[in-house]
Parts: structure tokens; C-alpha cells; sequence
């Protein structure tokens, strides 16, 4: 007999509401890239946005500072920082290619769509810098595309599509191992990741666990800071064998302190207290997928959307070309971060930590 298909249909929960957090901020988002701006002491800003910080509206400003980016969240409120932090990524060259300020994209399309805006964005679009301003209208946020050399509005876009949160998949065609483009799952295999007196060890167990009638593969993260232990994890995942796509099943966690376990906090099982799979990595990247790789209400709700297919990124174990390049958030916290990956290996970034070896365990 055919085994019953996993569904996951249930409603997205605790995606932020735009416009409840419009109501909270008494800062305009011209204001926030203004004061964030004073706060980094130089530097073009090139991102800012209204998200949901520690429980509270802030503002996410991102300031490009040659090939470095100063972040600096501020209180929506009261303008107060709530954070500052110096982050290796390198937008100099959208940066020296726009002729026109985030301020100022602002002001444009607010012109063209009057509203709330809630965040802007430079990239490049080809050869050419492009703003992308989304503003709060009419109940609904639409993304204005401002040409960053002329000012002018390019094109108005629909708002960005959902997060996919709804997987169908035959727990058949699950296994506990396999090896996914950017993604192995194979016992034995390890990542070691360093950076910023921080020390991250991805080990695939030769562990398996049911979870919700799938057998899983364990693989543990060790995460040390200034050499001492601050964090277990013991995550879930299985493979599909017919499209390579890797879902996550949950994690247990302990949380150490002075050499303790202290907490447990984000821990998460499939199939418990309204938590469902999501999809760790797709056997098919596409570019501008969305996608939630954690589904478990007011604990874990980790998204990801594919912004590159072909990225070069260094790290002390090599350079790497055609990489996977990832931007990950949660309606939980704010702030967004890059990851990348590299074929045949796996995760090459998280945070300030870069891969300084990989392969089968010694």
C-alpha cells in the first residue's frame, strides 16, 4: 500500500503585519536612514527597512563603508540604537554605480504612490543600480523600482510573493541519507566554520531519529565562542531521493553556560505543539525562490530566498565559484543575513564564520 502523503496546509503564523507596525514607528524611514547614517560616522546607506526587533519596531539601516557594511538597528520609536555592527559584505559596486540616495529614491516614490514606506533597497538590475522602494497603501505594500542614475520610476511591481510554507511529499521517497547539490547528508562528513573568536563544527551523525514517522539523519552543530562550548544542536533532516530536497524535521538544543546546559530555547519536533517541516534546501535552486525552512509558531520560523546561482565567495579553505547564495530571516526577530554555498560541500558562511575545512571526519 502507497504511504499517505505529509501535507502541510495550515496558515502561516505570526508573519508581521506591516502595517501594525507602521502604527508603532513614530520615525519615518527617511529619518531612521538619516540617524542611522549620523551613527555609522560615514558611508552610503544602501539598505533600510521597518521590522520587528526584540518585540519592538525598529528600523534595519545598512551602510555601505568601502567594502565593509555598517548595520545599525534604531528603536522606530524614539530613534535609540539598538545595535551596531561591522558585517565583510561588499557593496561598493552597486554603491559607486547609483547617482541617487536611498533618501531621495524615497522621496521619488512616495511622489508616484503616496503612503508609508517601509523599506528600500539598492541593487543592480543587469548593469543599471535600482532602488526598490515598497510603500504601505491602501492596506496592501507595493514595490516602486526607481532607476538609481536618473531618479525616475521605472516600473511599479506587485507586492513579493508569500514564503512557501505548503510541501507535499511521500514519506516513501524520504531517506536519512543522500547528497543534495549544496547539501550533503552522508555520515561522517563535517564542516568547520571560524571566524570572530567564534568556532561552528557541522558533524552528520551516523544517528538516525523518527520523527512523525520519518527516519531522519542527526546532524549535530557545535558552536564555541572564545573557545568555550555555547551551543548543541541535534537537527533532523531527510532527503528526498526523487528531487534531492533536503526538509527539516526539528532540533533539540541545549544552551550552555560556564559548561552547563542552561536552556533549551528554539528546540522544535515536526508534528508537535502546531509545528510542521520546512524545506532546508531545494535539489533545484531556483532564483527568487521563497521558502520557510522552519515552521514552529513563536519558536523557530527560519525563511530563505535565493538571490544568487553563481556567486564567487573566499574562505580560508578556498575559493569557490557557483555558489549558492541565500538571504535568510524570520518574522520572529529582524535583520536579514547572507549565507552561500558551494556544490558538493555545503555552507561556506554563517555570520562572521567562514569555512576553513571540510570532508569526511578524522
Amino acid at each position: 500500500m502507497r504511504a499517505a502523503s505529509l501535507v502541510l496546509l495550515a496558515p502561516l503564523a505570526f508573519a508581521e503585519d506591516p502595517a501594525k507596525l507602521a502604527e508603532e514607528a513614530k520615525l519615518s524611514l527617511v529619518e531612521a536612514i538619516e540617524r542611522g547614517l549620523g551613527e555609522s560616522g560615514d558611508g552610503v546607506v544602501f539598505h533600510a527597512e521597518l521590522e520587528r526587533d526584540r518585540g519592538a519596531a525598529a528600523y534595519s539601516i545598512d551602510i555601505a563603508q568601502g567594502a565593509k557594511t555598517c548595520n545599525v538597528v534604531l528603536d522606530a520609536k524614539d530613534g535609540k540604537v539598538l545595535g551596531k555592527e561591522i558585517e565583510d559584505e561588499d557593496h561598493s559596486k552597486a554603491v559607486e554605480a547609483c547617482k541617487v540616495t536611498l533618501a531621495a529614491a524615497v522621496a521619488r516614490a512616495l511622489a508616484s504612490l503616496p503612503g508609508t514606506p517601509v523599506e528600500a533597497q539598492l541593487g543592480m538590475k543587469d548593469t543599471r543600480p535600482v532602488v526598490t522602494v515598497r510603500v504601505l497603501a491602501a492596506g496592501k505594500v507595493s514595490a516602486l523600482r526607481i532607476d538609481g542614475t536618473t531618479g525616475e520610476v521605472i516600473a511599479e511591481r506587485p507586492p513579493d510573493p508569500p514564503f512557501t510554507d505548503t510541501f507535499r511529499v511521500d514519506p516513501a521517497e524520504l531517506s536519512s541519507s543522500g547528497t543534495n547539490p549544496f547539501f550533503v547528508l552522508e555520515p561522517g562528513f563535517v564542516l568547520v566554520l571560524e571566524g570572530g573568536k567564534e568556532k561552528l563544527t557541522i558533524t552528520v551523525l551516523d544517528e538516525t531519529k523518527v520523527v512523525q514517522g520519518v527516519t531522519t539523519r542527526v546532524v549535530e552543530e557545535r558552536e564555541e565562542k572564545e573557545g568555550k562550548l555555547v551551543e548543541v544542536s541535534r537537527n533532523f533532516f531527510a532527503v528526498s531521493k526523487r528531487t534531492n530536497d533536503v526538509y527539516y524535521f526539528g532540533e533539540e538544543v541545549d544552551i550552555y553556560k560556564d559548561g552547563a546546559v542552561v536552556s533549551h530555547d528554539g528546540a522544535w519536533l515536526s508534528g508537535e505543539n502546531g509545528a510542521r517541516f520546512g524545506l532546508l534546501m531545494p535539489g533545484t535552486p531556483l532564483l527568487g525562490a521563497r521558502y520557510h525552512q522552519e515552521i514552529a509558531p513563536g519558536v523557530a520560523m527560519d525563511r530563505a530566498e535565493i538571490v544568487g546561482l553563481a556567486e564567487t565567495f573566499e574562505t580560508p579553505a578556498g575559493k569557490f565559484e557557483g555558489c549558492l547564495k541565500t538571504e535568510e530571516s524570520t518574522p520572529l526577530e529582524g535583520g536579514r543575513e547572507s549565507k552561500y554555498y558551494a556544490r558538493g560541500i555545503g555552507l561556506l558562511r554563517d555570520g562572521k564564520m567562514r569555512l576553513v575545512r571540510h570532508g569526511a571526519s578524522k
